[in-house]
């Protein structure tokens, strides 16, 4: 997140040393260290929230897409029954009465 090295560190802890003093010092480390540990948590549950957010549309998506292609093959056989290709029985029994002459 930061590019804090070594020196850096060891700067702020001598102005905070010099600023602060060696009485309340651990305080203030063991508030910025319960305020950073809060920071984090809340960041990583922000993480998750949104990751589970987009694998929820990106579900919804994919099952509106399956939904669709389905619609259209129902459409789609529709279309070829209705078009004559699939003949009842009663179709397929009366031109063989009319050529047997019954």
């Amino acid at each position: 997140m930061f590019d804090i090295g070594f020196w850096e560190l060891l700067l702020i802890f001598s102005i905070a040393l010099i600023v602060l003093g060696p009485e309340r010092l651990p305080t203030a480390a063991r508030s910025v260290g319960r305020w950073t540990g809060r920071a984090r948590a809340f960041v990583r549950n922000l993480t998750t929230e949104l990751e589970r957010e987009t694998r929820k549309s990106e579900a919804a998506k994919s099952f509106a897409d399956a939904q669709r292609v389905m619609k259209q093959s129902v459409a789609d056989m529709d279309l070829k029954s209705d078009d004559g290709k699939t003949e009842t029985s009663a179709q397929k029994d009366t031109p063989k009465q009319a050529q047997s002459g019954e």
